[in-house]
């Protein structure tokens, strides 16, 4: 028994089966969206197909907040050679504050109103006080074009309660917002849209449109804003735009607002950003970039056929490629500001963007000296250089928490079908018939009365799942499937135990565990290895805890038939909250769960804002219930 739970089932090229089988599924989602693209023939169906996403595309993230005052102020001015910068502060919701410069040319040289762009800022600690973000901003002022640069959330005078900042903090923010229905790209996105907002209001800037343009996490924030607000005419996104099938496969998912929920499900990718905002649209892509080269010449590729395909207007797209690594280079922002000076300014007169030209701007350059105007220092708008400290402040965390409370009171208690059903919806569980799985005897032996099999179940997606099962000579009680994060033969002791007492056993490695559970990117350092694949299911609008809890279902099933008795699920780490959620939708199948070491509730984690991890949620799932509501009297966790 013991030799039979240790020694791996498979052969050592399955180690990494959990995460190719989803990563082959995000590649195919990834390429069906590229084709569905492709098979467009007209203006009137590319239209159509781009409504219907954008409607999608603002459900996915957890739709658009109310418009409420933004109680916009000026904090200060400083005059600088040949350009002014305004600090301004306004609330994007009401007590979440949105730090920003406004760079404007000289009044003297140019007269207002300013056509007008927007700088969102990539993963710098300083936020709009980076050097390579307020470069853009002064090249622009300098050519009578006006420019707002603001702090993301978490960055800047924005880091807040919990001090997590940058990406971590984006994540920290994801999974919590996840659980809500809300998403870490919506309060985002929702900054950028409230941010034109405030550029309506001037009445030196002109409000027929905006640019938009930032580079890394700014060229994200650039793709997912041009998308979705059509008052974006102008864009130039740097350094993101690759394919997810792509990025996922080199790096791995990246941080928690350039992943949508469902995205590739209804065919989101990154050429459909580049594609269904009706913007004019330059992609600025680095060779040798973490976001793979390749990627971005695919989804070129597709814009370039879509555009002939659909008869739109060639000129309003390009591509500018400059030399590696990773960076806004002064190439990119005099390429993106030539964009705006034809797209955003409407100037006819402005000669094609020389690449050549441009990458020789790179050669020798050391922003030290050169004018990037407030950089570094004199770029606060707060007194205390902390919008936490400023009157009426509300955490993000604070939205989370009113959305629960309020989730919690429309809740009302449920019988067990109904919370079948909503369970199964809410987690995305399919019902066993579509799984298509089968399973095989690969060994049996018989051994002091007990009968040692090694089952192995295979998915059509090419996952394959090995389990051992146990059963004593004479079976007195219910089998018992034992599931954890580790090796199968940590549950030697407690399988001896179970056949001692009559009673079957399976020890199984269900995605993302064990035998099984090789990971090939590490997710901002998680101690969990799962954390990759969750992410990815994420984007194909499936939970990690979902397609668990239908595999233990599938297990279940299979003891069933076997032994023609319910089985019990003792549960370990990241199996107990699909545990539990496979008993709900299925409680003919399965008897008791037995919890070992399971996550904080999610109402509790959203109460303390605490460190969560994408294995262990579901989302929208905090709208209708707690895993804890899925506890049988008498269970504890």
């Amino acid at each position: 028994m013991t030799e039979a739970l240790a020694g791996n089932m498979l052969p050592v090229d399955s180690a990494m089966t959990s995460y190719t089988s989803v990563l082959n599924a995000v590649e195919q989602a990834d390429a069906d969206a590229d084709d569905a693209w492709w098979r467009l023939g007209s203006r009137k169906e590319y239209d159509a197909c781009r409504a219907e996403m954008h409607a999608r595309y603002v459900a996915a993230i957890g739709g658009l907040p109310e418009r409420t005052p933004l109680n916009a102020q000026e904090r200060g001015r400083i005059v600088r050679d040949g350009y002014v910068v305004e600090k301004v502060v306004y609330e994007s919701l009401p007590g979440v504050y949105v730090t920003a410069n406004l760079y404007l040319p000289d009044e003297k040289k140019f007269k207002p109103p300013y056509h007008a762009f927007l700088v969102t800022c990539g993963h710098s600690g300083l936020g709009k006080g980076d050097e390579d973000y307020c470069r853009a901003c002064v090249m622009a002022a300098r050519q009578g074009i006006a420019s707002l640069i603001y702090d993301p959330i978490g960055q800047g005078e924005r880091i807040q309660d919990p001090p997590t900042a940058n990406v971590d903090g984006h994540n920290r923010f994801g999974v919590l917002a996840m659980l809500v229905g809300r998403s870490t790209a919506q309060i985002r996105i929702w900054d950028g849209i409230r941010s034109m907002d405030y550029l309506d209001t001037r009445r030196d800037i002109r409000h027929e449109g905006y640019g938009y343009m930032g580079n890394s996490g700014g060229g994200t924030m650039t793709a997912l804003v041009m998308a979705i607000d059509r008052r974006v005419s102008a864009a130039a996104p740097s350094c993101y735009l690759s394919s997810i099938g792509e990025v996922f496969s080199h790096v791995g998912p990246q941080d928690a607002e350039q992943n949508v929920f469902g995205q590739l499900a209804f065919g989101l990718n990154h050429a459909s950003f580049v594609l269904m905002g009706g913007n004019a649209v330059r992609m600025h892509c680095c060779h040798n970039d973490f976001f793979p080269f390749e990627g971005s010449l695919r989804t070129w590729r597709t814009v370039s056929e879509t555009v002939a395909n659909c008869g739109l207007d060639a000129d309003r797209f390009g591509l500018t490629d400059v030399p590696g690594p990773h960076g806004w280079k002064e190439s990119a922002r005099a390429s993106s500001i030539q964009w705006m000076r034809r797209w955003l300014v409407c100037d006819a007169s402005t000669p094609p963007i020389d690449v050549q030209s441009c990458r020789m701007l790179d050669v020798g350059y050391d922003w030290r000296n050169v004018d990037c105007g407030l950089c570094s220092t004199g770029h606060a708008v707060t007194v205390t250089g902390n919008v936490s400290k400023e009157p009426g402040f509300k955490s993000i965390y604070d939205y989370l928490r009113d959305d629960l409370a309020s989730a919690e009171k429309r809740r009302r208690k449920l019988g067990a079908d109904e919370m079948a059903a909503l369970v199964a919806k809410t987690a995305g569980i399919r019902r066993l018939d579509e799984l298509g799985a089968t399973a095989k005897v690969v060994s049996s032996a018989k051994a002091d009365g007990v009968t040692v099999s090694r089952v192995v179940f295979s998915m059509p997606s090419g996952l394959r799942i090995p389990s051992v099962v146990c059963r004593p000579a004479v079976e007195t009680g219910n089998p018992v499937i034992v599931l954890g994060c580790t090796k199968r033969s940590e549950h030697v002791a407690r399988v001896k135990s179970l056949v001692a007492s009559g009673r079957a056993a399976m020890v199984a490695d269900i995605i993302g565990t064990g035998e099984i559970g090789g990971r090939k990117h590490s997710f901002y350092g998680a101690d969990n290895p799962d954390e990759e694949i969750a992410v990815m299911l994420y984007c194909l609008g499936r939970s990690l805890v979902g397609v668990r809890a239908e595999e233990i279902v599938m297990l279940a099933d299979y003891m069933k038939r076997l032994t023609e008795r319910t089985a019990d699920v003792v549960a370990h780490d990241r199996t107990t909250v699909p545990a539990l959620h496979a008993r709900a939708v299925r409680r003919d199948l399965i008897g008791s769960v037995e919890l070992a070491r399971p996550p904080l509730p999610w109402a509790e984690a959203v109460r303390k804002s605490a460190v969560y991890r994408f294995a262990n949620a579901v989302n929208g799932a905090l709208l209708h219930y707690d895993w804890t509501d899925l506890l049988d009297k008498g269970e504890t966790y």
